[in-house]
C-alpha cells in the first residue's frame, strides 16, 4: 500500500511559504486584471488596494525565508 510521507521541519515550513507566496501572487495578479476590465473608478480603486495587499503579503512571506 502506497504512503504519502509529509514533510517535516525546515523543509514543510519553506514549502507552506513558498505556497503562500504563489497564492499571494495569484491573487494580485488576477485583482490586477480585473482592474484593467473594470472603468468604475472606485472599484478600480479597490482592485487595487487588494493588489497591494498581496504584494505585500508575498513579501512578508519571501522575508520569512531566510
Amino acid at each position: 500500500m502506497p504512503r504519502y510521507q509529509m514533510f517535516q521541519g525546515p523543509d514543510a515550513q519553506r514549502r507552506a511559504t513558498c505556497a503562500e507566496i504563489t497564492d499571494a501572487l495569484s491573487a494580485a495578479r488576477c485583482s490586477a486584471e480585473l482592474a484593467g476590465m473594470e472603468t468604475d473608478e472606485f472599484v478600480v480603486r479597490e482592485l487595487l488596494l487588494v493588489v497591494v495587499q498581496q504584494l505585500d503579503r508575498a513579501a512578508s512571506a519571501v522575508r520569512r525565508l531566510d
